[in-house]
């Protein structure tokens, strides 16, 4: 079943085109109001209706001027694709243009931004910083600048474990990924944009880097994978440059790969997400970042992709990204996914294949992840993921881990509706793993973990998440060790 729907003005100018006694007929529908869309974390697309409508949007931006928010990892339906193909373009290029480059289904999805912030179906429905954010955030738009920041502060306790006696971590955490459109050619939509990721945070009264709740764990996994610290750093600067119909793209520049890779529309991100760093990306796959690198996508038909990324793996933060450049420490990661409108008359899915080989310090090394994601019911908003992967000693010293599963249930959107927020999330994840044989020995083989987590629309723009994990065998921790991890996070998105 597809979830499209052609947004009033733009039925009226296909249908105009194909008779001209049609176009007659339909000259006054042309004035009717363009409608504000909301894609529910890109599943479906729905008119967004009087109280549903945010005050925060309506005095941000106009109807027309929307480039719809995306889901990475849910590619972007047509008809949101279409708010960006009305009206005659002359030919020539036109420099930091207000509408995004055109791309392929998948491919949109996981690099076009949008220009919205405010949320609908938020408790309060409407406050200064949503109102100025989403004006600013239409503002830049209009000359090709988009972008997704991101700021909170998390509080996350510990009991039933900790090997220094810490257990409390107050911290406060910020990203800014933006893209700005260098030029884009009218006819074609092809083009060419600067990307750029600015991270920041740290602990009130710990170090994010060397004393956080990973560490009084001993685990390999990261409870708080909100964490940004301890230093600001620019981790991804790439120019990128889009063609072939939109059904390529090539970048190149100190790239932060998980910006792009290894997305799942259920787990995919520390904020409004699972908030444990396993289910953000896959642990075994390694996927660099401040590092000098190529990357490439290729998306020749809506139901298969390929991505690709080549970098170095021994980059450190704040320092000269061509300071060690070498061949004998080195990255290669494939992406190969299948994205099905409707598998097993489930609703729409994708399956990832994702083979990597790796060289550090002269090793050569390889191994093999897959990224699942599978909508439970045409018409639900319930979904599973599961991440899985296996890499040699070699290749698992660049991650610590040699094999790992992860797996869950999330309910999106939970509250129904044409107006429910995109960032609206109920998940409930279980994860696996083992370290690196030569990063051992450890004091328990097999670690475990179980998340349940909630994110709350508080206003347009704000978010709550109150979290619970269970900890059990950290692998550095102690034998049979088992510690309950609470975590209250609250995010601004604009």
């Amino acid at each position: 079943m597809r979830h499209a729907i052609l947004p009033s003005m733009c039925a009226v100018a296909v249908a105009a085109s194909c008779s001209p006694a049609l176009a007659q007929q339909a000259a006054p529908a042309a004035a009717v109001s363009p409608a504000y869309l909301n894609t529910e974390r890109g599943l479906r697309v729905k008119t967004l209706e009087g109280k549903e409508i945010s005050p925060s949007l309506m005095k941000g931006m106009r109807p027309e001027e929307q480039i719809t928010k995306r889901t990475p990892g849910v590619p972007t339906r047509p008809s949101v694709l279409l708010q960006h193909e009305g009206g005659t373009s002359a030919p020539g290029l036109e420099w930091f243009a207000a509408k995004p480059l055109k791309m392929m289904p998948y491919l949109d999805s996981s690099y076009v931004f949008g220009n919205i912030c405010a949320e609908p179906n938020a408790w309060i429905r409407e406050d200064m910083i949503s109102t100025g954010a989403q004006k600013i955030k239409t503002a830049l738009s209009r000359y090709g600048i988009t972008y997704s920041a991101q700021f909170g502060f998390n509080y996350t306790g510990l009991t039933g474990g900790g090997l220094n006696g810490k257990t409390d971590f107050p911290s406060y955490n910020g990203s800014l990924l933006t893209n700005i459109t260098i030029f884009r050619n009218h006819s074609t939509g092809s083009g060419l944009y600067l990307a750029s990721e600015f991270d920041f945070g740290n602990g009130f009264d710990f170090n994010e880097g060397s004393k956080g709740p990973k560490t009084t764990l001993g685990s390999l996994q990261n409870p708080t994978s909100s964490f940004q610290g301890p230093d600001p750093h620019l981790s991804n600067l790439s120019l990128a440059w889009v063609g072939a119909g939109g059904k390529l793209l090539l970048m190149a520049g100190q790239l932060d790969t998980t910006n792009y890779m290894d997305h799942n529309a259920y787990a995919n991100s520390h904020n409004n997400n699972l908030t444990n760093s396993v289910f953000g990306n896959n642990p075994v796959l390694p996927l660099t970042d401040n590092s000098l690198g190529f990357h490439f996508a290729w998306q020749p038909t809506t139901s298969f992709y390929v991505m690709g990324a080549t970098a170095a793996n021994n980059m450190t933060q704040n320092h000269n990204p061509f300071r060690n450049l070498n061949s004998d420490n080195w990255t290669n990661v494939l992406e190969f996914g299948y994205v099905a409108e409707d598998f097993c008359s489930m609703g729409p899915g994708v399956y990832r294949l994702q083979p990597f080989f790796t060289t550090s310090n002269g090793e050569n090394g390889g191994g093999v992840a897959v990224n699942f994601q599978q909508q439970l019911g045409r018409s639900s908003h319930l979904g599973w993921f599961f991440r899985g992967g296996w890499a040699s000693d070699d290749a698992a010293t660049l991650t610590g881990v040699r094999c790992a599963a992860t797996t869950g249930l999330v309910l999106l959107s939970p509250f129904r509706g044409k107006g429910a927020s995109n960032d609206g999330y109920l998940g409930l994840g279980f994860l696996w793993q083992q370290g690196a044989k030569k990063n051992g020995p450890y004091v328990n083989r097999n670690e475990y973990g179980i998340e349940l987590t909630y994110v709350a629309q508080v206003t347009p723009t704000m978010t709550l998440q109150p979290d619970i994990q269970l900890v059990k065998n950290p692998v550095n921790g102690r034998r049979g060790q088992t510690a309950v991890v609470f975590q209250i996070q609250n995010v601004w998105s604009w």
